[in-house]
Order: structure tokens, then sequence, then C-alpha cells
């Protein structure tokens, strides 16, 4: 699927260096575009059909981080592994939030991108995903120095090589996990939280 985030406002900001933190309502719009058939005892793709849906529409609640590019250069990411890096750190973040807001990791949903429209940076956003929020960006937003450094220990300390679903593979992205950088994660996360440790 297609997705972006749209920053509708900003209710609440933080400030870590160069590293602007932000919560607010955010417009949410996806579009599922193509669907994978995959062999049901392997697991292996057969091939790709592509697909005319609607788009989708949901005004809710973000929390979100910007960092930028010359601050990611600093941090030894260069600008083709910002993708991969933010991306991986969104799944991971995703997949930690439950720890601290009490909820499912389906009860929110994110989007990063190398250089966002609303904030001119590379950013990642956590989104809820019910329609006006639920709170849990919210929770996010208070307690993001804890969860970052949670999210940057679980993908330091998986013992995979490259990534996997108990540090940044996601079950429910609809990129496939492409492109993901578990190392540049590290140094994503590194970025974000120098000005705070």
């Amino acid at each position: 699927d297609l997705s972006e985030v749209r920053i509708l406002g900003t209710r609440k900001t933080d400030t870590w260096g160069p590293v602007d933190v932000g919560f607010g309502p955010v417009e949410v719009t996806s579009q599922v575009v193509s669907f994978l058939r995959r062999d049901a005892g392997t697991g292996r793709v057969l091939g790709e059909e592509p697909l005319d849906l609607p788009t989708r529409t949901l005004r809710t609640n973000a929390v979100w981080w910007s960092v930028p590019l010359e601050t990611l250069s600093d941090h030894g990411i260069r600008p083709p592994e910002v993708p991969g890096a933010a991306h991986a750190a969104e799944h991971a973040a995703i997949g930690l939030l439950p720890l601290l807001a009490s909820c499912d990791r389906w009860d929110v949903g994110g989007v990063s991108t190398a250089l966002h429209p609303d904030t001119g940076h590379p950013t990642v956003v956590v989104h809820d995903a019910h329609p006006g929020g639920a709170g849990f960006a919210e929770r996010g937003f208070h307690t993001a120095v804890p969860w970052l450094v949670a999210t940057r220990e679980a993908i330091r300390t998986c013992p995979c090589r490259s990534g996997c679903p108990s540090c940044i593979h996601s079950p429910k992205c609809g990129n496939g996990n492409e492109p993901l950088d578990k190392a540049g994660a590290v140094h994503f996360l590194d970025a974000l939280l120098a000005t705070t440790e």
C-alpha cells in the first residue's frame, strides 16, 4: 500500500538539540495498490497482482520526530541510507510502544520518510489507528526518551544479523519490509537521543 501523513498542527513540542519531537493532529491517507500471491507451503512469492482501490483517509493524532540530515550524517548515516534506517526505527518503535502505552501494535501505525514536506527533515511519524486518536501517540510523546532508548536497545541486542520480526520487521508493513537497515536504525536512534543522554 501507499501511505502518507500530513501534519495538521502541533499541540505539544519538545526539542532535543537539533531534533524536534512533536504531537498533534494528522491526516493519514492510504491506498492498497497490489497484493502478493504466495506459495502456501513455502511462503515464496509467486507474483504481484495490481489493485485499483479507493484511497482511505484517517484523521487522528500522532507523535513524530525529525532529525536534520547533517545530524544523521554526523552519526554515520549517509543520505542514501536514511530511508532504510528511518523505516527500521519506525517499525521497532511501533513494536515497543505497547510496553509504555498499554496498547497493541495494531492500535498504532506509522510512516517514515527521508524528507517530510511538513518538517523539511527526515521524519518518523507514529499515529493512533483510531479516528480522532486513542491516546497512544500522546503517551509516546510523554515517554519519548525511555521509549526510544528501549527501541534502540531492542534493535542493538537482537542476535540477528540484518533484521527479523523480533527487532525491525513488521507483520503489517505495506512496503514488504523494504527498505530496512538494522545498523542504520541504531545510528538513527543514536542521533535522536544524543542530547538526552
